[in-house]
């Protein structure tokens, strides 16, 4: 009984309520972990985020890009497709779920069944999530398929070697084959890093003993491709498509500006409010602009010299030169393209010694609310290395 008068104590009443409260919501809390895929046990972890598909390409027994007959192989591509487990195919049954050749991040290969019919595939990862193709899969019948041997790759190249996004050329592949007649030619282009297909394309009645042109405009998934290398594969369309030598370039999102011979001098933050990074070459050196887009500022500072400022096309970031040696060859409200040459190296203004002082500046832009950005020197740096 003396525990029963000090429970209904006020202050008895408060602690007993106040630990039901907390133990109710322990138990909420804990019911809520365990429904998005927590353990009790306290160490379980949640489902990633569900995969993406970007795109459906036939690779094998193809009738073009996105036909394919039983037996053949399909690329599907996209993100987060690394736990995928399953391809499942439109049609009845379980004859249509096959489990995938290949895996990747980027990537998933898989045989199609028997039992497959049109339409969209769909991929199945470790944790039941779905990713449905968002182009639909025609599958042929047997004398659809265009026949062997047709194709005899001659030669291939690409040129430039080297290309940069929004540059003065885009990367083009030139090939030529030998065959009876006109040939539907499947093309892939590849990461040389991880393997990935950027982009395909698909020529129909390609005529044989006659060069051929593919230009790529640079893009992966609606956006900028990441600098890297990359390579062509050719074939016919029904046709395994193999690595073609000579067609491997490099592809890059930025140009060093300073086109000869050169040092780095101060950086960020040495001194004087130093925003940006000296870059020390030779007066007259030619310089190019880092990253086209439309000029923003131009004009003539006691400080700055003859300066330019550049507002960069696909990103949020301006880029400013100073201590030109002339005014900036081109013109406010002009679009430039990365790699175009924009004035000389030189000295004008609070300098000492002919160099580029380079800024970097983020979103809203140069002297507009932005800030300098303090990774200047490690941005130049890497463009240095494959410029």
């Amino acid at each position: 009984m003396a525990w029963e008068s000090r429970a209904h104590s006020p202050r008895r009443k408060f602690i007993l309520v106040l630990a039901l409260a907390t133990a109710a919501v322990t138990l909420a809390a804990g019911t809520a972990y365990a429904g998005s895929g927590g353990s009790s046990g306290g160490g379980g972890v949640g489902a990633p985020k569900p995969p993406t598909l970007s795109d459906l390409s036939c690779l094998d027994r193809c009738a073009g890009l996105r036909k394919a007959a039983h037996g053949g192989k399909v690329e599907l591509t996209g993100r987060r497709l690394a736990n995928v487990d399953e391809v499942r195919f439109a049609g009845k049954g379980d004859d249509t779920t096959v489990k995938p050749t290949e895996v990747s991040s980027r990537k998933v290969e898989a045989r199609v069944p028997d039992a497959a019919k049109d339409g969209k595939p769909r991929v199945i990862d470790d944790y039941g999530q779905v990713a449905k193709a968002p182009e639909p899969l025609v599958v042929v019948a047997e004398d659809e398929l265009p026949e062997p041997g047709s194709f005899r790759l001659a030669n291939a190249s690409v040129t430039p070697e080297k290309a940069y996004f929004l540059g003065q050329g885009r990367p083009t592949l030139r090939y030529m084959f030998n065959g009876s007649g006109p040939t539907d030619v499947r093309i892939d282009l590849v990461s040389r890093k991880n393997g990935d297909t950027v982009e395909s394309w698909v020529e129909e009645k390609v005529e044989p003993n006659s060069e051929q042109t593919v230009a790529w405009n640079g893009k992966a998934d609606g956006k900028t491709a990441k600098s890297g290398e990359y390579r062509f594969r050719i074939g016919g369309l029904g046709d395994a498509l193999k690595d073609v030598s000579g067609t491997t370039f490099g592809f890059y999102d930025h140009k060093f500006p300073v086109r000869a011979k050169h040092y780095y001098g101060d950086g960020f933050g040495a001194g004087r409010n130093h925003q940006g990074q000296d870059v020390f070459a030779d007066c007259g050196t030619p310089m190019e602009a880092a990253r086209g887009g439309k000029v923003q500022f131009r004009g003539k500072h006691s400080s700055a010299g003859n300066y330019l400022v550049i507002d960069g096309k696909g990103t949020t970031r301006d880029y400013m030169y100073a201590h030109m040696k002339k005014p900036a060859e081109v013109k406010r409200g002009e679009k430039v393209k990365t790699g175009e040459r924009i004035g000389l190296v030189g000295e004008t203004g609070n300098a000492s010694g002919c160099h580029l002082h380079f800024e970097l500046w983020g979103a809203p832009g140069w002297y507009e609310g932005g800030k300098a950005l303090p990774a200047v020197t490690k941005q130049l740096k890497k463009w240095d290395k494959w410029s």
